[in-house]
């Protein structure tokens, strides 16, 4: 398997994943006409492209864990994702913080510490929105949470780490029958809380250690699970009728699927065509699309609403997809690379084994 090859593959998911969040948070700036049955759909679904990340989070660091067995390797692994994350992070609550202190009277500046320490998806199903700005950045509290802790227990015990990962896994459908029926949470809560999630990554995880390697010898697997994988997104737009089924058994389905089609992905050796090559592009700046889109719709909005454009949904998605990703890539270029380039530096002595 040619890493170029099987990175501009996940990458094109990671293009998916960050295109359905653009569309879902565009349709409620810039509302689809009811004809409109794509955009509609994407309104009701299109979150679900988070659950994407999530999978291919989870695969990534099965991946990487598995060759760094030692502790200086571990420390390596905590390294690259701290200046893979965080200065960017920083920035983006920055920006944020700025736009509601020129915007809103800086209404939200009180409460602007819960997204700069990573605990949007811990406050949120107790303090709610009002109290929690910023709360897109809720994913980024699973995300950086599963890194701290899948590094950590690599750390200390790598010969329990798939049991620990499965452990995971049975434990989050019972977390989230709870959270939901004994303690009353409404479906989207259950759906931010970290705990009630670990188990999207713990699946990605799984799939990088081969634990479902059996079912990846079925024809065409990449395919197959492509479509389960998208099927399940747009079978979950007629789920609707009774929350419950995604905020606790859905989650876990999506996830099975997702993670198996990540690594049925991985496993393609076929050169790269155009189309994957361009997705991958956009994947290759879904962490900055993520963190920067609602900026530059709600930017849309306001010079909407000035100049009375009357701009339907689908040119205000394209144009916030197009200006997000131009900025990213000038993001990528010119402060995200540098960082992870230096991130990635060892010293001439040590050899390295992160891919």
């Amino acid at each position: 398997m040619k890493p170029a090859n099987r990175l501009a593959r996940l990458d094109s998911v990671r293009a998916i994943g960050v295109l359905l969040v653009i569309a879902y948070h565009t349709s409620y700036r810039f509302e689809p006409q009811q004809s409109d049955l794509i955009g509609r759909t994407l309104r009701v679904i299109g979150w679900m492209g988070v659950d994407l990340f999530f999978a291919l989070s989870g695969f990534l660091i099965g991946l990487i864990l598995s060759k760094e067995k030692n502790r200086r390797d571990i420390g390596m692994f905590f390294r690259k994702r701290f200046f893979r994350i965080v200065p960017i992070f920083v920035v983006a609550v920055i920006v944020f913080g700025a736009g509601d202190w020129l915007l809103a009277g800086g209404k939200n500046l009180t409460h602007i510490w819960k997204p700069f320490l990573f605990l949007t998806g811990y406050m949120l199903p107790f303090q709610g929105e009002a109290l929690v700005p910023y709360t897109i950045t809720w994913s980024l509290s699973v995300e950086v949470s599963a890194y701290i802790l899948l590094g950590l227990l690599a750390w200390y015990s790598w010969s329990r780490f798939k049991l620990v990962l499965i452990t995971v896994v049975l434990l989050s459908l019972p977390l989230r029958v709870w959270l939901a029926f004994g303690l009353g949470w409404e479906d989207h809560m259950v759906g931010l809380f970290p705990p009630a999630r670990f188990d999207a990554i713990a699946l990605g995880a799984l799939a990088a250690l081969g634990l479902f390697d059996k079912w990846l010898t079925i024809p065409r697997p990449a395919l197959v699970y492509g479509i389960a994988t998208i099927g399940t997104i747009i079978l979950f737009r007629f789920a609707t009728w009774y929350p419950p089924f995604i905020g606790t058994i859905g989650y876990l389905i999506f996830g099975l699927a997702a993670a198996l089609w990540v690594a049925a992905l991985a496993r393609i050796e076929a050169p790269s065509n155009r189309f994957i090559a361009s997705a991958a592009s956009v994947g290759l700046v879904s962490y900055f699309m993520y963190l920067f889109h609602l900026f530059f719709i709600e930017a849309l909005l306001l010079i909407d609403a000035r100049f009375e454009i009357e701009l339907g949904f689908w040119p205000a998605f394209v144009i916030a997809s197009a200006a997000t990703y131009g900025a990213g890539l000038i993001s990528w270029r010119v402060f995200e690379s540098p960082l992870n380039d230096y991130a990635g530096k060892r010293p001439a002595s040590d050899p390295s084994l992160v891919p």
